[in-house]
């Protein structure tokens, strides 16, 4: 009888050893998240001249970001110009610009019309031009940014399409132990 009872015994401590283990596991990994801890998300939509457009949803842990650090860390490839006094002038993006520093950022506006990349920040479902140069303008969470290369003035031009955040950057998957 007394074999019986030592394996019940040991029967019994088994799950709550388990059932320890697992809420110190939790409580280890999961842990509190820390603000400085946590991942920021920006959207990224550029138009390119034959209308072609890409999409990136970038993840950052700073507060914010400047509009040039979003481009660099969205894996395209950017030629930046920091000469000016308003912040980084974007001259290309991917192969749509100018080869600056061989020719002038802005060089197909040396006459009558001016085709450049042009910098905007999403407002709800509408496109605010950019006032700023990217390098001079923070990002932060749930933004949208938007690049268009084509003829751009600040009341006119051509826009990047309107693509919400949530369509940009999908929900992470969350984890359920249920």
């Amino acid at each position: 009888m007394r074999s019986k009872l030592i394996s019940s015994r040991h029967i019994l401590i088994i799950p709550v050893l388990f059932a320890l283990s697992l809420g110190l596991l939790l409580l280890t990994w999961g842990g509190t998240v820390s603000r400085a801890d946590a991942v920021n998300r920006a959207g990224l939509v550029v138009r390119f001249g034959d209308g072609t457009v890409l999409t990136r949803c970038v993840e950052f842990s700073e507060e914010s970001i400047t509009g040039d650090e979003l481009l660099r860390r969205s894996g395209l490839r950017v030629v930046f110009d920091y000469s000016s006094g308003m912040g980084a002038a974007v001259c290309k993006i991917e192969d749509e610009g100018c080869d600056y520093p061989a020719v002038p950022c802005f060089c197909q506006c040396m006459g009558a019309s001016c085709v450049y990349w042009a910098y905007f920040h999403l407002r709800g479902d509408q496109w605010e031009y950019s006032g700023v140069g990217c390098s001079n303008y923070q990002v932060h969470n749930g933004d949208v940014e938007g690049w268009s290369w084509g003829p751009v003035t600040a009341d006119s031009g051509t826009l990047p399409p309107v693509i919400p955040f949530a369509d940009i950057c999908q929900e992470p998957p969350t984890l359920s132990l249920i």
